[in-house]
């Protein structure tokens, strides 16, 4: 008997683009094609920058574009923003609270229709509270399609309907005056998975702890109980907003044999500084960690081809594997018994010459 299973899902689930990078506009699915822009035609396209200080106010422009070839109801609202796993800018759901910012936008309608290749100037204010303090601060504008749109699949003989959200966004940063200082601290490491085809993946958490975005470079270091380094990993890492914190997921090819491991990280985010933290404890019993990583919404690695998979195997603890610590204990029993033979033999040898 065939079953229908409705799943929701949004298209993307937190509306991740990179802050810097994202081109700010395209989301597409079938004939269903739109986005938002600044209007300005500034040496920043892609998103909205101004410096503002407490308590200004000012009206700016986004153009909103239907490059599809259907009809198309939009939603349009204000969100809060957030740094996405593995960095960049994710916007949150409408009503949804991350930071506040979105408070500080207003728009004049919350709804508008464009037919095919039809664009629309849209104003909205940005207001700074009197007490915002100095700093970069993130909000978007998000356009969400009105009804989705479903697809039918089938799978070991159920069929479910899936109900595709259609969003896009661009991200409004606003710079308050005053002084500016950039801040990272990395606050966990952890084993997350290994397989055969791609290797090991490790999460670093971290944190910013002032008052700008920061990028940053640097490595996740593996090493045995005794110190001995077994692989340095690179990690590059995408833009965390202030005061936000997220994860980077890390994907190495080497795959960690039981035993115990020290991870450590090092990040370098600004000139001359660098987040550091060492010596995470590491125990892999049958392939998987004794303490792993939190349950979380992770991020899928990339497809394609991995390199070969490399093994490592820690140095052994202290007085050796349970199997060398027995060869051991073997060894000085023998001795031992060779000794007190040797001094057996010796002691009849003496009586027996005494006694001719």
């Amino acid at each position: 008997m065939r079953r229908s299973l409705l799943v929701a899902l949004a298209v993307p689930t937190a509306l991740t683009l990179g802050l810097l990078a994202w081109p700010g506009i395209v989301l597409a699915e079938g004939n269903v094609s739109f986005g938002i822009r600044p209007a300005e035609n500034s040496s920043l396209p892609s998103y909205f920058s101004h410096t503002l200080a407490p308590g200004a106010l000012m009206i700016d422009e986004a153009v909103v574009i239907n490059s599809g070839d259907a009809p198309v109801t939009l939603k349009l609202y204000a969100a809060d923003a957030a740094t996405a796993i593995n960095g960049g800018t994710s916007f949150a759901g409408q009503g949804e609270e991350k930071n506040g910012v979105a408070r500080w936008l207003t728009l004049p309608f919350g709804e508008l229709s464009l037919n095919p290749g039809e664009t629309k100037t849209v104003p909205f204010v940005i207001t700074v509270p009197s007490d915002a303090s100095p700093g970069q601060h993130t909000a978007g504008l998000v356009l969400e399609a009105v009804g989705g749109a479903a697809s039918t699949h089938e799978s070991a003989g159920v069929g479910f309907t899936v109900n595709v959200v259609r969003r896009a966004g661009v991200a409004v940063l606003i710079d308050v005056p005053g002084p500016h200082a950039a801040g990272l601290e990395v606050t966990g490491i952890c084993f997350r998975q290994q397989d055969q085809e791609r290797g090991a993946t490790f999460e670093v958490a971290v944190r910013n702890t002032g008052n700008v975005f920061v990028r940053g470079q640097g490595s996740l270091l593996i090493s045995d109980h005794a110190g001995s380094q077994l692989a340095s990993i690179p990690v590059d890492m995408d833009t965390v907003l202030a005061g936000d914190a997220t994860l980077f997921q890390v994907t190495y090819p080497v795959r960690l044999a039981d035993g115990r491991y020290l991870l450590s990280a090092a990040l370098q985010y600004a000139e001359g500084e660098t987040a550091v933290l060492e010596g995470t404890q590491l125990d892999l019993n049958h392939g998987e960690p004794e303490v792993g990583c939190e349950p979380k919404e992770t991020t899928p690695s990339e497809p394609g081809l991995a390199p070969p998979v490399t093994t490592l195997v820690p140095a052994a603890e202290e007085g050796g594997t349970p199997t060398g610590r027995y060869v051991l204990y073997g060894a000085l029993l023998g001795l031992v018994a060779a000794v007190l033979v040797a001094v057996v033999v010796r002691r009849l040898a003496t009586r027996r010459a005494g006694q001719r």
